[in-house]
């Protein structure tokens, strides 16, 4: 007859211990889910920015067989550029949109360039692939701002990351 309910009262311990070592290995997974989300943004948002760039530096300037003609303009375009907001950021060929990308939930962006709900100033590139206006944007979970990732892009269009 004893033996009827122990079986249910192991179940129960058992189910009690899962529990404490699941609440303690939560803020662990969630660190990891943090740090590999901030990651993956940081290098969707620097192919992006090397993806701009490159279009810049191959349309904005025309080739060398046609310099000698007349003073032409490039069409507006050809010219890329990048649009920032909080939540993500549009990519532009000129006017024609190429591409957007919104941040996974928790992630925003800091930054010159960053503003609210709607696309902020252009990152540009001018001739060569030469950044226009250098910067630096960070990149942050908005729940613990202390773990983020600082993009530094310099004139020559060259980027450097620092995480913290």
């Amino acid at each position: 007859m004893k033996e009827q309910g122990s079986l249910l009262l192991e179940v129960i311990v058992a189910c009690a211990v899962l529990a404490v070592l699941s609440m303690a290995a939560l803020p662990c997974a969630l660190a990891i889910y943090r740090e590999a989300a901030l990651e993956y943004e940081m290098q969707c948002l620097l192919s992006d920015i090397r993806y701009v760039r490159e279009i810049s530096r191959t349309t904005q300037v025309w080739p060398k067989s046609m310099k000698g003609k007349a003073e032409q303009q490039l069409p507006s375009w050809r010219q890329a550029q990048m649009r920032f907001r909080r939540t993500g950021y549009t990519m532009l060929a000129g006017s024609a949109r190429q591409g957007s990308h919104d941040f996974l939930p928790g992630i925003e962006l800091k930054g010159r360039f960053v503003t609210g709900d709607m696309d902020g100033p252009a990152l540009a590139f001018g001739d060569e692939g030469i950044l226009m206006t250098p910067c630096t944007m960070v990149l942050f979970w908005t729940e613990a701002p202390q773990s983020l990732r600082r993009i530094i892009l310099s004139a020559g269009g060259r980027a450097r990351v620092e995480r913290r």
